[in-house]
């Protein structure tokens, strides 16, 4: 009883080390100015500092700040002191925040180091108090990553639904039925067709919702599930109905996202079981050099090379078959174009969920007899349902989202990705491109929602931690020829599509004169470098924090029990769900004006790259971590290791090679990302992607081609480098593509 005593004495004398935090708040306070008169981050404008400033709100944060100091050193008990540091900060940072918020005055360098002092405070004191059951790291770090949450990822997701909805300083739905009716968005009735697409469109409707009534009957349902049959069975016939006959943003990006989301996803799904099933290694090897395709290559890129195949004057097109024809550009091309691009994606989804079925069951189900087609319905096509709904899911907003292949090779289509940025960028209409983001992200979470309801509560198990026995059974010849042949033809386009462009850097002028030249990778170098340089060292500055804050918010919701868990991982892949273009209209809305004032600047373009890409390094970490014995990191503890000592010096070296493919990943899709980032780009900011998609655009393909090789093999060089590396560390399967 003494012994306790005396252990409580001691603790209640020990000073916080909140002190640190509140002195470099104190110091950022009094030395820098709270806001800033425009855009330039490190303005010093003496006007703002905030005893110049004199606004009553500002002296509360001093005075917190203060006793935030004060209480650090005060000889209290912890859980006492704990809820005053905790009370203390939470008031100091609201007040900060709502002063800016309130007098929509761009945040300075004082605001920034006081205000995340504050946030540290404000850690060490749920972590003292019990509240939060870690130490100040972890309590410090939940705070942060629910700030960025916040202000990164669903601030601008409602700032357009906002916009979509607050027009003129009113809140009406004027703008929003507007842009539903314009004939830019949809149109059904053809006034130049003499057939009526209304009625065709309802005829596909009736003709579902009586097919779906015969096969309910016959199946003997209940009423209610018989009227749920046919409601469901009439949309899905309208809107069969309105994609082959509408015309419009909608019904065009609806049919182009089905198409190739069922395309891709098949091509994925054969060949990640040729790939686990074939005989020939070759093709097993080729595989696996498909999953970089995607990595190291924007999805317009092969677009831009089809032109130079099948355009007026492709090789094909014109110099084979004699034809000078436009028939690429429309939504055959634009298709062509996504399912070459997006079916290596479908394929490095689709190949965990093949890899990890189980022979054995395979043995068991045709030691009873069962014949291949009953031993594929009812045990291999169920394990395989997350992965193809995954791939699907992924695939079609990948589909919507792609702004680069509809541009180039749309037509006279609209999309309803190229008409938010033609809403923004072209009609001035900020409300506009909202509405159409808006309807892009509703699209994306009633696919979401139905794939779940597809998946349903199933159990997907297939890695019980028993070993497995047994062999795969191989494909069947004439399946595995069928196969093999397709993957052939399809390897063969994309090689010669990226050959094309490599060729295409070389010639004077595709298809007209082709006499071989250096010309175009001169003026890369005058016109294109330097852009190409910034977006290397962009991509490379917004790589690191993605890595290391992915990795963080991994060990948070993977190692850590605290209120908000569910929040912080589902937000943080909320930003990688949502499609690029509808981000980049976010944040171009919320960070245009106001408080968070940081358009036109590298700073948003860092921030966008870096939770954009961070998803990939989460997931990276989390299985790294599911692989690790958490009585490591309870020895540490007992140890009297603080949480921050057992990240940096036993998880971190532990999982190095999963942090340095998030690293590496997120570098790579940094400098190949545009859907996103062609909102946010100015002309002191300008990045390699969007550069060389103007120059297609405005028909400097030789230069465009110049620049489009020096990406691709800059990313494949890096790829390749951290391949080797991780060899030489005696592992090989690094997730580059996890």
């Amino acid at each position: 009883m003494a012994l306790s005593s005396s252990v409580s004495t001691v603790r209640s004398l020990r000073f916080s080390g909140a002190w640190l935090a509140a002195a470099l708040a104190l110091l950022g306070f009094l030395a820098l100015p709270f806001g800033r008169p425009g855009r330039d981050f490190f303005t010093i404008d003496a006007s703002l500092r905030p005893w110049a400033l004199n606004s009553v709100w500002l002296w509360l944060v001093f005075l917190t700040i203060i006793s935030a100091l004060l209480i650090s050193f005060l000889p209290l008990k912890i859980t006492f002191r704990g809820n005053l540091l905790a009370l203390t900060g939470s008031i100091g940072l609201l007040c900060g925040i709502g002063w800016l918020i309130a007098t929509s005055t761009p945040f300075g360098l004082g605001a920034l180091v006081s205000l995340m002092g504050l946030v540290v405070v404000t850690g060490f004191g749920l972590s003292e108090s019990g509240r939060i059951q870690s130490d100040a790291f972890v309590s410090s770090s939940v705070l942060f990553v629910g700030l960025f949450i916040l202000l990164f990822i669903l601030y601008p997701v409602f700032t357009v639904l906002k916009t979509a909805v607050w027009v003129d300083g009113h809140l009406t739905l004027v703008k929003i039925v507007n842009t539903l009716k314009s004939p830019l968005f949809m149109f059904i009735e053809n006034p130049y067709t003499e057939r009526s697409e209304a009625l065709i469109i309802s005829g596909f409707a009736v003709a579902a919702t009586l097919l779906a009534l015969a096969w309910a009957i016959w199946k003997k349902q209940t009423f209610w599930r018989i009227a749920l049959s046919m409601g469901v069975a009439a949309l899905l016939g309208f809107l069969l109905g309105l994609m082959l006959y509408g015309k419009g943003a909608l019904p065009t990006s609806l049919f182009l996202a089905v198409i190739v989301s069922f395309f891709s996803t098949v091509f994925g799904l054969s060949f990640a079981i040729l790939g686990q099933r074939t005989r020939l290694g070759l093709v097993r090897q080729s595989l696996n050099a498909v999953s970089l395709l995607p990595i190291i290559t924007p999805p317009f890129i092969l677009a831009f090379a089809m032109i130079f195949l099948f355009g007026r004057r492709g090789l094909i097109t014109y110099s084979v078959l004699g034809l000078s024809t436009n028939a690429l550009f429309g939504i055959i091309g634009v298709a062509l174009a996504q399912i070459l691009a997006f079916t290596p994606v479908a394929y490095l989804v689709i190949r965990g969920s093949v890899s990890a079925l189980d022979p054995a069951l395979e043995e068991a189900s045709q030691t009873l007899g069962a014949n291949r087609w009953y031993l594929f319905r009812t045990i291999t096509w169920p394990l395989l349902r997350p992965g193809l709904a995954n791939a699907f899911l992924l695939t079609m907003i990948e589909s919507f989202a792609d702004f680069g292949n509809p541009l180039i090779l749309g037509g006279d289509r609209s999309y309803l990705a190229t008409e938010v940025f033609s809403a923004f960028s072209a009609r001035f209409d900020p409300n506009e491109a909202a509405v159409y983001g808006l309807v892009l992200l509703t699209i994306v979470l009633i696919v979401f929602t139905l794939q779940r309801f597809w998946l349903g509560q199933s159990s997907f198990v297939t890695v019980t931690g028993k070993p497995s026995s047994g062999n795969l059974s191989p494909l069947p010849g004439w399946l595995e020829a069928i196969l093999v042949g397709i993957f052939a033809l399809w390897t063969l386009l994309v090689l010669t599509l990226y050959f094309s462009i490599i060729y295409g850097s070389f010639v004077q002028l595709w298809g007209i004169n082709n006499t071989l030249t250096l010309k175009h990778y001169q003026d890369f170098m005058n016109a294109g470098w330097p852009v190409f340089w910034y977006t290397a060292r962009t991509a490379a500055l917004s790589a690191i924090p993605a890595a290391f804050l992915g990795f963080l918010i991994a060990y948070l919701v993977v190692r850590q029990q605290f209120w908000g868990r569910m929040f912080i991982e589902f937000g943080s892949m909320l930003s990688f769900a949502i499609p690029g273009t509808v981000m980049g209209v976010a944040y171009i809305l919320a960070f245009n004006t106001g408080p968070w004032l940081l358009t036109s600047s590298m700073a948003i373009i860092l921030i966008a790259f870096v939770f954009r890409n961070m998803p990939v390094a989460i997931r990276g970490g989390v299985a790294g971590l599911a692989q690790i014995d958490p009585s490591l990191e309870e020895a540490s503890t007992t140890l009297r290791a603080s949480s921050s000592v057992t990240l940096r010096r036993i998880l971190v070296p532990l999982l190095i090679i999963p942090l340095i493919g998030g690293l590496i990943f997120a570098f790579v899709r940094a400098m190949t990302a545009i859907s996103q980032v062609i909102f946010l780009v100015s002309p002191g900011n300008m990045l390699a992607t969007v550069l060389l998609l103007g120059w297609v655009e405005q028909g400097q393909l030789g230069r465009a081609a110049a620049m489009a090789t020096v990406l691709i093999v800059s990313m494949l060089l890096v790829v390749l480098s951290l391949t080797l590396f991780t060899r030489r560390r005696g592992l090989t399967n690094v997730g580059v593509s996890s």
